[in-house]
């Protein structure tokens, strides 16, 4: 699969293999309010469940044909998400009921997009086109895309 990558990072370096990420129209939430993923810029701050915090850096690829994972409104809870999202199928998901505790044996945990699969309310998509949008922190974080809380991973610097 080919795709166009674009790098968004002052002084860094980045892997150009996106393996987490949303898609544009995603909201995130922000210290103004929600705004859409692909409006956000490097220095933007994001809520996160540690606090504010300032994106670091930025990747945006676009995929002439991408595999996502779509996660119907209120798949997660109600209004988790608010809207019908897709991610790519490795992005985390922070989870906090019955699905931490059916699949990893705790009260709250990351998984997998991917690893929540059911095929009707979360399910594997091809979309055409898709734009994807990867946030990064100066360390791991939670925010909040659509109401869901997903994990960003922190910058990495390659030689």
């Amino acid at each position: 699969m080919t795709h166009h990558s674009t790098i968004i990072a002052a002084a860094t370096a980045l892997s150009t293999d996106l393996t987490e990420g949303l898609v544009a129209g995603t909201t995130v939430l922000t210290l103004t309010g929600e705004k859409p993923v692909e409006m956000l810029t490097v220095g933007d701050r994001v809520i996160t469940r540690s606090g504010a915090r300032h994106i670091v850096a930025m990747r945006s690829t676009v995929m002439p044909v991408a595999k996502l994972i779509c996660i119907s409104a209120s798949a997660l809870g109600v209004e988790q998400p608010a809207d019908d999202m897709r991610v790519m199928p490795e992005q985390g998901i922070h989870i906090r009921d019955w699905r931490a505790k059916a699949l990893k044996g705790v009260a709250q945990t990351v998984i997998a997009a991917k690893d929540l699969l059911d095929g009707e309310y979360i399910r594997c998509e091809t979309v055409v086109g898709a734009t994807l949008h990867a946030l990064h922190f100066a360390q791991p974080e939670v925010i909040y895309a659509n109401g869901v809380e997903v994990t960003c991973a922190p910058v990495t610097v390659t030689a």
